[in-house]
């Protein structure tokens, strides 16, 4: 997501007082033009009147950005006009989703799926590419060629057949060193760090953004039917890793170096405390999907087929009544049930969203356990939904591209 501007005044002595945030005139016209998009968007076609209304801007103010957001092809002022109430009926503004395209692109343990959309998200193209198998361990040349070769696919199609893109936002499984792009750790690709903005930025000259998977899948909890009107909730995906994307107040929280949110290495019991940080956190060696992979064989339950329908043959055994299975099961639910009930009481967000095979191939029944588990034992129980956080973290990418080409911004301390 695009971030609000930063002072490039010398350094501070220590104990001096922060001078007053100001904004120049460039900075306000590009906020008000997010606000009327934001509008449009929500709206749909309005008057100019209706527009200044809505935004609370003055009318000349709307006049004058409109005629900017028509040159640049992201509204249209159509021909029909809206209901007079006495004199000349005004003309209508809409937002132009279908003149412009973005790129969307997750990067997984797994695979890349890239996804080329209009303005409104809609998908008009994807490319996937899978991670061939390797002994050794994957370079930066290893991991950025594929990248490459995938965002030059989409580009190249949306050149082609929808209009060259205006914005790139991919999404990585691990830590983004904010706002600069650094992919710092991800363990899950082996990854070492580089400055992925830069390097796709230079590549492609438009505005690029790179966050990670989680915080994309909350903010498309965020812009969910789920997620309407809240403007405190966490998305949490126990996946080969464990983490959480975090809204609070409706914006992003990402912590000191994009480090909020890493649930994987929650401590659970005091020897973690002996343990030094390493690629896998106490909570995640539960857990993660290494872990329940581990644990079923640990059981003893023979289990074939894929990690997924391993989970799901689980939960079809502990259905029948199988001791183990139902043991096991039971075990993870607690595991789940103080993931949780931590975050819900650092926290106490309205939701919180639950991503990760577990859940899937649960049945709903999982969801149902771990809130039946809280039920009178943290003091306000957040209310609980599972999404396909596979799917979501594109959809996540794809809204943050769009704010991103809109040149949404807003001024924050």
């Amino acid at each position: 997501m695009p971030q609000p501007p930063r002072s490039t005044a010398s350094p501070r002595p220590a104990g001096s007082a922060r001078p007053p945030a100001t904004a120049t005139t460039q900075t306000v016209a590009q906020v008000n033009q997010t606000v009327l998009l934001e509008v449009l968007r929500r709206h749909g076609a309005l008057s100019r009147q209706q527009l200044a209304v809505e935004s609370g801007l003055s009318t000349a103010t709307v006049h004058r950005l409109v005629e900017v957001l028509r040159a640049e092809g992201l509204v249209v002022v159509e021909a029909e006009r809206a209901p007079s109430s006495g004199g000349r009926p005004p003309q209508l503004v809409r937002y132009n989703a279908g003149a412009q395209t973005v790129l969307a692109v997750a990067m997984r343990p797994r695979r890349i799926v890239g996804v080329v959309t209009d303005l409104h998200g809609t998908v008009l193209h994807e490319i996937e590419h899978h991670w061939a198998e390797q002994e050794r361990e994957r370079t930066a040349e290893d991991l950025s060629g594929p990248l490459l070769a995938v965002v030059d696919g989409l580009r190249g199609w949306a050149a082609r057949q929808a209009g060259a893109p205006r914005a790139l936002v991919v999404g990585v499984p691990g830590v983004v060193r904010d706002p600069t792009g650094l992919v710092e750790f991800a363990p899950a690709l082996d990854w070492p760090g580089l400055r992925l903005r830069a390097l796709l930025q230079e590549r492609l000259g438009v505005p690029v953004a790179v966050e990670s998977n989680v915080n994309l899948v909350a903010l498309a909890v965020q812009h969910s039917e789920a997620g309407a009107g809240v403007s405190d909730l966490a998305a949490v995906v126990v996946g080969i890793e464990v983490g959480a994307g975090i809204v609070l107040g409706g914006r992003l929280h990402r912590g000191r170096l994009g480090s909020a949110g890493a649930l994987g290495h929650l401590m659970t019991d005091r020897r973690a405390l002996d343990r030094p940080l390493g690629r896998t956190g106490d909570t995640q060696s539960r857990i993660g999907d290494h872990a329940v992979d581990r644990r079923i064989t640990a059981a003893g339950l023979s289990l074939g087929g894929t990690s997924a329908e391993r989970v799901a043959e689980l939960f079809r055994l502990g259905r029948a009544g199988d001791p183990a299975a139902v043991r096991l099961i039971d075990e993870f639910t607690d595991d789940l049930a103080q993931l949780v009930a931590n975050l819900s009481t650092v926290l106490g967000p309205e939701l919180i969203a639950l991503g990760g095979r577990l859940f899937w191939e649960s049945g709903g029944e999982l969801l149902s356990a771990v809130e039946s588990r809280l039920q009178g034992r943290v003091p306000v129980l957040p209310r609980l939904v599972v999404v396909h956080s596979t799917t979501t973290e594109l959809v996540g990418a794809a809204a943050a591209a769009v704010r991103l080409a809109d040149g949404a911004t807003f001024i924050t301390r």
